[in-house]
């Protein structure tokens, strides 16, 4: 072994000395001409490099590299503070007689500490999409509004047709800032080799820049649909180089289309003897994409960011984003998203007329769910108008979450019955405003709150089956607002002795994650459990324990009365993708996790009953597991739907023909038979085998996590585009269709404009059908004709599904409010539940 490598250096060193050496010079290209002109700045000390040796330029900006064998470029590292318009690499060839790089300046929002930000966007796929302009726009805006140092795209722009059309969209001049690429597995095409269409149009496939206080790195995708020119060992070789050019101590951030590893050492080597340890040159952060997810993690001391797509939903539902990072002087950075597509988007939430949640002290709490994907909001004021005189003016409200403003607004009886006016404005960080106003009838008497009967699981039992509900009766009215701070995602909201619980994400890693307790007769905070990741799907209460799991695989019991922890629990699941699927519990036992990691677990203490061993972790599935008698259903996204014996974990059955494989949505028992939509078509299957006894295919897509709604004459469910639908429960054909608006925030799988989605599943309560829709409106459909009854609009997605009990609807938004409904009553009255 060590003889054969000696060899190999030895054959390197020759291949050196044969090489003519390259020359060139870097400078400050004052007019843009590409050529060093009298008077230009030379630069000193930036890192030059042939693809695997680096050098740093003298004084006067010169550089001589000695080339190697496998080179094909000449490029630079591009100090902070300047640009290059996409021309930090020249292409050597035979005829080129010196290599001249003209910088031009570039402050990018760079402090004089080396403080900066930047946009981090992947995985736009764009070669069988079009209209990519709104998004575009929304980063080139977003970049100029804020002072962006650059823009990283990490790859998997996509086959030929992608590669060739992306640089002409987002490329360092049309941007205006700084546009850095990643190949990824997708971008590694027919040719030669896998990467030389990518060469020819982005450059090298690996190289370094700086920004302010950080050097960044850009690696390539180990592999993908064809095979690299290029080989671990070029890569290692060269950033083994670029690393010693690099001042110790200096804060360095690696992207790459995927992670390189689940541990707390990130270490990049070739054998056991050539190892780079990046985590000893101060590795802050590893940046990709490839799965289509929003996930940041702590790996030990370095931070781990995925980002989805910002141009349409992830695999695993995730919202459509782009992410911007906030780094400091020392390299530590704030993570933060972006939702595309939103112009100025503004909705007062509470109240309205109709819906005027009253407190004790007779105020009224306001809500407004405002913003823009080019700026972030800076301040949200209100006016308050009582029979058209201001009773006071400019009065601002306190930022709860990165959708919601609110207050209190401190009216009294004296303003009992009379016309109330409030004007919302809202101002952005790039001077613009967006106003909007509410006017109703003041009654200061609260309205009457009565939850009975507990709703455990997604759609209160564990078959997701939810027999109809007593009718509501229309008008509802929002009998209170409670706003937990935080991002409220898939979860929906359980009801558990007069307590509402809900549990929120924290897609930035700031914190924010929670499980909550609410008063159910007020909303008022009774105690949060902190925990590690987001809460992304259901949640459920067992032997009075609120259990829940998070995004890294951790299983929370907590005691439903008090919030303290009872106990937890690392589940066994793969690194990767995150854990998004939702739990179920029934006679004291929890399944939980996902793959080889779905286990059967004891809701008092924690101990594992059984493990599956049948099928593997697929990509993010946010479906929620089902019993069915004996069986356990449960998914794999891209895989398939599978049985599981209830008590013993073995596999059953397992289906995934005609689009089962597609797994968003969870499985209805009714009986022997699930109901469940798939891809492009609804199924009922045999629970205890998995055969498909009826497929119907749909005119559209259904690749949505909604749960089948079955009543005495309808089939009920949510779709990626088209809405509501109902099918006739006899006949299976479409009986009426319910059109939301355009999603605010895209999620459903590779969903782009035009999309009226709905992810939640609807809820009867006598003849009316309650929904949440990701325009962020709360619907009440008429179940036999599809006729609108009753909506909320609140301005944030709504992608939790809704619960009903007693006398009120309870609601959940992305903005992190939760809402109770009631029958609307201005009778003085007293807030209980029964």
């Amino acid at each position: 072994m060590k003889k054969t490598f000696l060899n190999i250096a030895l054959l390197s060193c020759v291949a050196f000395s044969a090489s003519a050496a390259y020359t060139g010079r870097v400078f400050v290209d004052k007019n843009n001409n590409g050529v060093f002109d009298k008077g230009e700045k030379p630069m000193a000390g930036v890192a030059v490099s042939d693809g695997l040796n680096v050098v740093k330029t003298a004084s006067d900006g010169s550089f001589s590299l000695p080339g190697h064998p496998r080179e094909r470029f000449i490029f630079i590292t591009t100090p902070s503070g300047y640009k290059t318009d996409n021309k930090h690499y020249i292409r050597i060839d035979g005829e080129q007689k010196g290599y001249e790089f003209g910088l031009q300046p570039y402050n990018g929002g760079i402090k004089k500490d080396g403080s900066h930000k930047y946009v981090h966007i992947a995985d736009t796929e764009i070669f069988n999409t079009e209209n990519h302009g709104d998004w575009v726009n929304n980063v080139r805006d977003y970049a100029a509004n804020e002072q962006v140092a650059f823009i990283m795209h990490t790859g998997d722009i996509c086959y030929e047709k992608g590669l060739k059309a992306h640089i002409q969209m987002m490329n360092t001049a049309n941007m205006d800032c700084p546009m850095f690429y990643a190949i990824g597995n997708h971008d590694l095409v027919k040719g030669k080799y896998g990467e030389e269409l990518f060469e020819s149009i982005y450059g090298p496939v690996y190289y370094s820049f700086d920004a302010g206080s950080t050097h960044y790195i850009v690696t390539p995708m180990a592999g993908g649909d064809y095979q690299p020119g290029y080989t671990k060992e070029d890569v290692y070789r060269w950033l083994k180089n670029d690393l010693a050019q690099v001042p110790q101590g200096k804060p360095i951030v690696v992207f790459n289309h995927d992670l390189l590893t689940y541990g707390d050492q990130f270490i990049f080597g070739i054998n056991d003897q050539e190892q780079i340890n990046l985590n000893e040159h101060n590795l802050k952060a590893w940046v990709y994409g490839h799965w289509h997810i929003n996930y940041m993690k702590k790996q030990g001391d370095v931070y781990s960011v995925s980002t989805a797509t910002l141009d349409k939903g992830g695999i695993d539902h995730s919202t459509s984003a782009f992410r911007v990072l906030h780094v400091d002087k020392k390299g530590d950075f704030v993570s933060e998203l972006r939702y595309t597509y939103l112009n100025k988007q503004i909705q007062i939430t509470s109240p309205v007329e109709g819906q005027v949640p009253v407190l004790a002290s007779g105020a009224v709490p306001l809500a407004v769910n405002v913003y823009s994907s080019v700026t972030p909001v800076k301040e949200v004021t209100y006016t308050c108008l009582v029979d058209g005189k201001a009773l006071f003016s400019n009065k601002k409200l306190q930022e709860a979450t990165d959708w919601c403003w609110n207050a209190e607004v401190p009216l009294t009886a004296k303003q009992e019955g009379k016309a109330v006016t409030l004007k919302i404005k809202a101002r952005f960080n790039n001077g613009e405003t967006a106003e909007t106003e509410s006017a109703f009838t003041y009654h200061a008497a609260p309205v009457e709150v009565k939850l009975s009967g507990n709703w455990v699981n997604l759609l209160e039992n564990p078959q997701h089956a939810v027999p109809a509900q007593p009718a509501l009766n229309q008008p509802l009215q929002m009998a209170w607002i409670k706003n937990v701070g935080a991002n409220i995602y898939m979860t929906s909201p359980l009801v558990y002795n007069g307590k509402i619980y809900i549990a929120s994400v924290d897609e930035n890693l700031k914190g924010e994650a929670h499980i909550y307790a609410l008063d159910g007769k007020t909303g008022e905070l009774i105690w949060k459990y902190p925990v590690r990741n987001s809460v992304k799907n259901t949640i459920v209460i067992d032997n009075g324990q609120v259990l829940a799991q998070d995004a890294q695989g951790y299983l929370y019991a907590i005691h439903a009365e008090s919030g303290k922890l009872s106990w937890e629990k690392q589940l066994p699941i793969n690194g990767l993708p995150s854990l998004i699927e939702g739990l179920v519990a029934s006679d004291g036992v929890v399944y939980a996790g996902t793959g080889k990691g779905l286990c059967a677990i004891d809701t008092k203490d924690g101990r594992e009953i059984w493990r599956n061993k049948a099928w593997g972790q697929g990509e993010g599935t946010t479906t929620t597991f089902s019993i069915a008698k004996n069986v356990l259903v449960g998914s794999s996204q891209w895989r398939a739907l599978y049985g599981n014996d209830l008590k013993t974990g073995e596999l059953k059955w397992e289906a995934n023909t005609n689009g089962l494989r597609n797994r968003g949505a969870s499985a209805a028992v009714h009986g022997d038979l699930l109901y469940i939509i798939s891809s492009e078509s609804f199924f009922i299957l045999d629970a205890n085998t998995g055969r498909v006894v009826v497929r119907k295919e749909l005119p559209f897509s259904v690749d949505v996590t909604s749960t089948p709604l079955l009543t005495d004459k309808e089939i009920i469910f949510g779709s990626a585009k088209d809405g509501l639908i109902a099918l006739d429960n006899e006949t299976l054909e479409l009986k009426w269709k319910f059109a939301t608006n355009d999603a605010l925030v895209f999620t459903s799988p590779y969903s782009r404009k035009p999309s009226a989605t709905i992810e939640t599943s609807p809820v009867l309560a006598g003849n009316t059908v309650y929904v949440g829709a990701s325009d962020g409106t709360i619907y009440g459909v008429n179940k036999e004709d599809g006729k609108l009854v009753w909506k909320h609009a609140t301005g944030a997605p709504v992608f939790g599904s809704v619960a009903v009990s007693g006398n009120a609807l309870i609601a959940v938004d992305f903005g992190g409010n939760v809402y109770t409904f009631v029958r609307r009553s201005y009778e003085k009255s007293v807030i209980y539940w029964n």
